[in-house]
């Protein structure tokens, strides 16, 4: 059984011990098998699966909605700054307090009119409730009920906090938290829907000349070189299919730097982040250093709704408030928070090209995680069903699925799954 060392990478290198090994996640590999005695099936067949030396149970899985955005038209004409301050006394006298921001419908500051958006930051089932009335009565007299008001936006996130135990100093807990974070980036493929538009490519930033610029897992810039590139364009094949191939396009996330998948013009946007800070605003250069309790490792989703759509909310079945009640959480995993084991050709895959290659499966994965590995054998596959049709080469390779040669992580994902229902519990309450 071969083990692999994946050292974690750092934009400020932490404060660690010298006697301590240098932070890293290690990983075994071994023959696959199908559970519960099934037949492997041909895409997975003779491979290697890739697991991390985790244990699992080191940490607390808790998902929670980060803030859900409210649609509330009034029957006159209001000030948005007079009517958060409303709404934040209430809440405040209510025993509560999350933050309340409105808005116009744009999200225009200094918005003056009847349609608003109530942001609401970590809300609770009851508060909200009683805010909802307070506000429908104050400022939309006469409305029979606010459980109608329109869902437009929410986050929900899924956090995973190291476990206290008194043997644990601060050096093991970074240590486990940090390793975490690196699983999550790692390991996360959500439905390929998600990631399939260049705006949404798996991406973190780094500042450059004073100027925060993108990195994507795996890169799209790039001339190949003339050779690769001539097989390609023989096999009249786009030359994209060239990027995952080559070592230099793979990029792995510092574990200190929000990693996305999606964008803020796009209806679903995935964040995974080392949470330590909170309420940082760049603009200002403000940010609230969370104790240390408090430090964990965070993947997050943002749903909203485009401006003259259904909405992803509405479209997942979280159209207005009355929904909260009944919504299984559980049902978004599949969609946004579906983790997957990579699993390795025994021998080099990439032998067989028209063309050398200067990487590996194990180093594209160490780089780029699944997501990275996925767009590499989604390239193999085309070069050699392409050569198959020229009779170039006997054997039609296998056809990829939608899992393509990885494998659900499921106790990851039951993990997740347990976090999501749970939270679909505490919203019963409604």
């Amino acid at each position: 059984m071969k083990r692999i060392d994946a050292p974690l990478l750092f934009n400020t290198a932490p404060s660690w011990p010298t006697t301590l090994d240098p932070p890293s996640v290690q990983y075994s590999t071994k023959l696959y098998v199908a559970p519960n005695g099934a037949s492997v099936q041909p895409v997975l067949r003779n491979r290697l699966l890739v697991a991390p030396d985790i244990e699992l149970n080191d940490y607390r899985c808790h998902a929670e909605i980060d803030w859900i955005d409210i649609g509330l038209e009034t029957t006159g004409r209001h000030q948005a700054v007079n009517v958060q301050r409303f709404a934040s006394r209430f809440l405040k006298d209510l025993g509560f307090h999350p933050g309340v921001f409105v808005s116009g419908p744009d999200g225009r500051p200094g918005y003056t009119g009847s349609a608003f958006t109530l942001r609401i930051q970590r809300p609770q089932p009851r508060a909200l409730i009683e805010l909802l009335k307070a506000m429908a009565k104050k400022y939309a007299p006469g409305r029979d009920t606010i459980r109608d008001l329109r869902i437009s936006g929410i986050e929900i996130s899924v956090d995973f906090y190291v476990m206290d135990q008194a043997t644990r100093n601060l050096d093991a807990q970074n240590l486990l938290r940090w390793r975490m974070t690196d699983l999550l980036r790692r390991h996360l493929k959500p439905k390929d829907i998600l990631t399939e538009a260049e705006s949404c490519f798996p991406r973190f930033f780094s500042e450059v000349n004073g100027k925060g610029t993108a990195t994507y897992f795996v890169g799209r810039r790039g001339t190949p070189p003339a050779s690769m590139a001539a097989q390609l364009m023989r096999l009249s094949l786009p030359l994209e299919l060239l990027q995952p191939l080559r070592k230099g396009n793979h990029n792995k996330p510092p574990i200190d730097t929000t990693s996305y998948i999606g964008s803020k013009e796009f209806p679903v946007m995935l964040r995974v982040m080392d949470k330590t800070t909170d309420h940082r605003d760049p603009n200002k250069s403000t940010v609230l250093y969370l104790p240390a309790d408090q430090w964990r490792s965070r993947v997050e989703v943002t749903l909203r709704t485009v401006p003259g759509t259904v909405g992803v909310p509405a479209a997942l079945g979280l159209e207005t408030i009355a929904d909260l009640k009944d919504f299984d959480f559980k049902d978004l995993r599949k969609l946004v928070f579906e983790f997957f084991l990579p699993t390795f050709s025994p021998d080099d895959p990439l032998r067989d090209l028209p063309f050398s290659v200067n990487v590996t499966e194990e180093e594209v994965f160490a780089r780029s995680g699944v997501y990275g590995l996925d767009q590499m054998h989604r390239s193999l596959e085309q070069i050699h069903a392409a050569r198959f049709r020229n009779r170039e080469i006997k054997t039609k390779p296998v056809k990829l699925r939608a899992k393509g040669r990885s494998v659900s992580y499921t106790a990851l994902n039951n993990k997740v799954d347990r976090a999501l229902r749970s939270l679909s519990r505490r919203w019963q309450k409604l």
